[in-house]
């Protein structure tokens, strides 16, 4: 086997490792605690999932939770009724819930990755050199564990999966042909099927994650602002002959793309002013704006995985700036200006989206996922234009450095197993119990949160949610005596 071929195969057997690993570490992860009033659904739930485009709210002035949310709901509901029921012809009812919640992990992990290989080596062709090597770089990164709580993509909760990574996700392939028009300087020309279905997600992802309006808005903005200040320009940028100049000079498929997804967004961003959620919980917008710094803080302090990243990110800046001052040099360190202006207007505009208890300082791993992902583009194709540049010496040195990095990012990425088989113990016990009313073993919980339901009524959902999918033959409450140790 040639030294190409032995590389490629290494490269491809690390890409196929990781999924695998990653697949494990999204299958052992317990359930979490609003499933179920999400896919029975609860009569909240239900009220949106009736009112897709929110006209009914509008009309009535009704809050609801979620009004702007509906698809997001939609395939919540839909994939977790379906998906493990289909599953159940290969494995036990059990055992197809995790795997359900698994699969489509897995698919957003892969998906983020493809996209950033793709945009950083160029090609979308798994099996070519380049790509792989910018899936290496990228893949250690990319956490289920770990630094996940500073830096995650996915979350742990499969309920908040389908409102932050998979609609971020999805937005990022809906970019894709932006990013081909604004920095590769390439203008497709969109047949029919591709603008209608372009036009499809421009509907949806505003109507689907929380993060989905303000980021299209965002790029929005500053695709117009690049735009205008091209080089070439003169006199005033914002004067009327330089702004129909550039409407002029905007290739139609950005038009295509942002302008029927900046109007939804706006929509949706109105229609989340009849949001139900934690309305008697928010505090004013003055003091969210105080917290913001804290998060910010504890965003890059509580563990290595942001400062690392930040220190490749400035190591890969200085070296291209001193050794690489040529078109393609400056365009990459060009880009990181991009990513720090669309991060600072990012992080301005998180508090004006409300207050949420259990993120008290606004910003958390969720909320950083936009963040996340162009600093992994920046790293990705920084490291992979030194890779490609730096002279021998330099670029074994600079090759060490790098399996480092990987070394301490694998190395905090444990497969985590615990509370898995805790709470699969406690399934076990629910379906052999005879009781109508079980009082579980102590120090296991049931598809909840961190606290456990001393009272079962408040299994009520799980439990309906339990006998849909089979795994208890009828309703079963559940509780958990606390005085138990």
């Amino acid at each position: 086997m040639s030294k190409p071929k032995l590389l490629i195969f290494i490269l491809a057997v690390f890409f196929l490792g990781d999924l695998t690993y990653s697949f494990l570490q999204y299958y052992y992860t317990p359930l979490d605690g609003d499933i179920s009033a999400g896919v029975v659904p609860s009569s909240f739930v239900q009220d949106l999932l009736s009112d897709p485009f929110g006209f009914h709210t509008l009309s009535s002035g009704e809050k609801h939770v979620n009004p702007n949310r509906f698809f997001a709901h939609f395939f919540f509901k839909e994939y977790m009724r379906k998906v493990p029921i289909f599953l159940q012809k290969l494995t036990d009812p059990i055992t197809s819930v995790y795997l359900s919640c698994a699969l489509l992990k897995i698919m957003i992990h892969f998906l983020v990755i493809f996209i950033l290989s793709s945009l950083i080596s160029g090609t979308k062709n798994m099996l070519d050199k380049k790509f792989l090597i910018s899936a290496a770089l990228i893949i250690p990164l990319i956490q289920a564990n770990g630094y996940w709580e500073h830096m995650g993509i996915s979350d742990h909760s499969i309920t908040y999966t389908f409102f932050y990574a998979l609609p971020v996700g999805l937005l990022m392939f809906y970019l894709m042909t932006l990013y081909q028009v604004v920095y590769l300087d390439e203008v497709p020309k969109p047949g029919m099927l591709k603008s209608l279905l372009i036009l499809f997600f421009a509907i949806v992802l505003p109507l689907s994650g929380p993060l989905i309006p303000a980021l299209v808005l965002i790029i929005s903005a500053l695709t117009g602002f690049y735009y205008l200040q091209n080089p070439g320009r003169k006199g005033n940028l914002l004067s009327f002959s330089n702004l129909i100049s550039t409407l002029q000079k905007i290739p139609f498929p950005v038009f295509l793309l942002l302008v029927p997804a900046f109007l939804v967004s706006l929509y949706s961003l109105f229609l989340g002013r009849f949001d139900l959620n934690y309305g008697s919980e928010t505090i004013p917008i003055a003091d969210r704006y105080l917290k913001l710094p804290l998060g910010i803080y504890y965003q890059i302090s509580q563990s290595l995985g942001v400062p690392l990243l930040l220190i490749i990110i400035g190591i890969n800046y200085f070296l291209i700036k001193k050794h690489f001052n040529n078109t393609e040099g400056l365009k990459i360190n060009g880009s990181l200006k991009w990513i720090g202006i669309f991060s600072v207007i990012y992080l301005l505009l998180l508090p004006l989206g409300g207050y949420r208890p259990y993120r008290p300082n606004i910003l958390r791993y969720d909320t950083f996922v936009p963040i996340t992902i162009a600093l992994l583009y920046f790293y990705g194709k920084s490291s992979f234009f030194l890779l490609q540049n730096l002279k021998l010496r330099f670029r074994t040195n600079y090759l060490i450095g790098l399996f480092v990095l990987f070394a301490i990012f694998i190395n905090s990425d444990h497969l985590e197993t615990e509370e898995y088989h805790c709470e699969r113990k406690a399934l076990d016990f629910l379906v052999n119990s005879p009781d109508e009313i079980t009082i579980l073993p102590s120090g296991c919980n049931i598809m909840s949160w961190a606290d456990p339901f001393a009272d079962p009524k408040r299994s009520e959902l799980n439990a309906e949610m339990l006998q849909f999918w089979g795994i208890t033959k009828e309703k079963k409450l559940y509780y958990q005596d606390l005085g138990q140790k």
